[in-house]
């Protein structure tokens, strides 16, 4: 970036990435073998950190450098926990914390990209306010994108065109299906569960989108939370993905009459056209009484255990989590001289020689692919 070449440390940026994993002074020293003193001292400012060290906090907090040299908005001051178990950020573990910094620390690093190439972000998504019910949003967003009848064959691409920045990293466990919130800094942006099925995903990012959309407060979702909150982001990701009308014509076609069960190669064929799991789409017929009422409850345990492979060809797993613009953004950057192959790698997270490995190749027309 810009500030690489500078090395004064901002010491009020030290004291909030460690703050943003609610972390004590003394967690971070002992993780990285250091005294609680020298931390204290170079959060106030009465000394700074030596190099090496400023690169350990880097990498321990989960932030690239250019955090600790430039004034930088903070996390969203209030995170609504929407989890079973985790209802505040101090409470969750600290690898889940340090997956929710990265993900601030890319939507921050992409506007920055932008600003330094001279790219705006146009913001087209609408907030809405007064009373709408899921079905009404959703038919009032497929008219507003010039969406037809039919399924949205890129959603990720559709929404990156409106302005929201979305990436997908891995989260143990399973509770954690999305995040997402509206920066005041960075717009729209949305966090999925990497680890999750494509299918899954693709609903989970509807129904963040919902949230957006509903100016819902900074949020982190599990889908299956039975509150009205909640209820209507799904609901809208139902709606949104899976157009009632071209749903019952297919299912017409591909399975038969209303009531009857299809088995797992129709479903699959249903779920494969909207491009949702198995779920979705079971849960979706019997909402549209095309299905008896339990019918998913009864086959999910089946499905869940099925395994889950991968259709079709697939980019470098980082390069897909991080999406096509971010790559791109930061390899433009890259070319015109503004950032170095180690900052690159930082900013990929990527190993140093693997980056050297693939610049080229990630340049050539078509190597980049898009991913769900």
């Amino acid at each position: 970036m810009a500030h690489e070449g500078r090395s004064v440390v901002i010491p009020h940026q030290l004291r909030v990435a460690r703050e943003s994993l609610e972390l004590s002074l003394s967690q971070v020293a002992d993780a990285l073998g250091m005294e609680p003193k020298d931390l204290a001292n170079w959060e106030s400012g009465i000394s700074e950190p030596p190099v090496e060290r400023l690169w350990d906090l880097g990498e321990f907090y989960n932030r690239s450098t250019d955090y600790f040299l430039t004034p930088t908005p903070s996390l969203p001051a209030e995170l609504s926990f929407r989890l079973p178990r985790w209802k505040a950020m101090g409470e969750m573990p600290l690898d889940v914390r340090r997956v929710f910094v990265r993900f601030d620390e890319l939507c921050r690093t992409e506007s920055e990209l932008e600003k330094l190439l001279g790219k705006s972000r146009r913001i087209l998504a609408e907030r809405v306010s007064g009373d709408w019910s899921p079905n009404q949003l959703a038919t009032k967003e497929r008219k507003r994108l010039g969406l037809d009848e039919k399924p949205i064959p890129d959603l990720r691409g559709l929404l990156r065109n409106q302005g929201i920045r979305i990436f997908a990293l891995p989260v143990a466990g399973d509770e954690l299906s999305g995040l997402s919130w509206w920066h005041e800094e960075y717009g729209p942006c949305i966090l999925l569960n990497a680890r999750d099925t494509a299918g899954r995903r693709l609903f989970t990012l509807a129904h963040e989108y919902a949230h957006l959309l509903r100016s819902d407060p900074p949020t982190v979702c599990n889908l299956k939370m039975d509150i009205p909150e909640e209820r209507f982001a799904t609901e809208f990701a139902a709606f949104f993905l899976m157009p009632a009308s071209d749903l019952e014509g297919y299912f017409l076609k591909w399975v038969g009459h209303p009531g009857r069960v299809p088995d797992d190669k129709e479903l699959g064929r249903l779920a494969t056209r909207y491009h949702v799991s198995l779920e979705a789409v079971g849960r979706r017929l019997e909402e549209l009484g095309l299905i008896p009422e339990g019918t998913t409850n009864s086959r999910i345990v089946e499905w869940e255990a099925k395994p889950r492979g991968y259709r079709g060809r697939r980019g470098p797993k980082w390069q897909r989590q991080l999406g096509e613009q971010f790559v791109s953004l930061a390899l433009e950057a890259h070319s015109e001289g503004h950032i170095s192959v180690s900052k690159l790698a930082e900013y990929f997270g990527v190993d140093l020689r693997k980056v050297v490995e693939v610049v080229q190749e990630l340049r050539e027309p078509g190597v980049m692919r898009k991913d769900a």
